[in-house]
């Protein structure tokens, strides 16, 4: 049976906007990120999509953005949280590029995750709530870097054609005899979302 896959990353944060680089700490929506959760909400009530369940990481941003998006229950899942980025975690976003000849494998020596453990961590744990989730269209809620990451594992060319930065961007995907399959990156519903009240700084990703 076909199913669908929306995976949502959060809104934007305090972190995201103060340009420090976020991963496994955490810190809560800002007023735009809740707005564009909303915004989230909106998006699926106007395609008349309602997911029959609702999944997302154990960090606070993704419980507060999925908090707006629906008033079902949820389920905190450990392998969707973010990039590990070690000891680099709360650091201005300036310093979270070390460079070196290996970019993949750039945040093992500061105790962070490297690439490919990021997309299998996520592959192994998206294909398990797919396999094991009875409904027809599961909506999860995870992170820039580890959902670009999955993304990147499941098509890498399409993944990096579509590749949008924005808080709250729709990845859609199709799963099917063990496969996903990636249809489209989805930012329409907040690309052009401002705060109510301006701010000085840009809205950043995780990284």
């Amino acid at each position: 049976m076909k199913k669908k896959l929306y995976l949502v990353r959060h809104g934007q944060t305090l972190f995201n906007e103060k340009n420090l680089i976020q991963g496994w700490c955490d810190s809560p929506l800002t007023p735009l990120g809740h707005k564009q959760a909303r915004a989230v909400r909106k998006w699926l009530d106007e395609h008349h999509i309602e997911p029959d369940s609702y999944y997302c990481s154990t960090l606070g941003r993704t419980e507060q953005t999925i908090q707006e998006i629906t008033d079902q229950p949820y389920t905190r899942v450990p392998g969707l949280k973010e990039f590990h980025y070690g000891t680099l975690e709360g650091e201005p976003i300036s310093k979270g590029n070390p460079g070196g000849k290996d970019p993949a494998h750039m945040y093992v020596p500061f105790g962070g995750e490297a690439r490919e453990e990021v997309e299998k961590r996520m592959v192994d744990t998206l294909t398990d709530i797919m396999e094991k989730d009875p409904g027809h269209t599961i909506l999860a809620c995870a992170h820039g870097a580890c959902s670009f990451r999955f993304a990147n594992a499941i098509d890498p060319k399409k993944a990096k054609k579509l590749r949008k930065f924005d808080n709250c961007i729709i990845y859609d995907f199709d799963y099917e005899d063990g496969k996903f399959t990636l249809n489209d990156i989805i930012n329409e519903h907040v690309k052009d979302l401002k705060p109510d009240t301006p701010s000085q700084l840009s809205v950043m990703i995780d990284q």
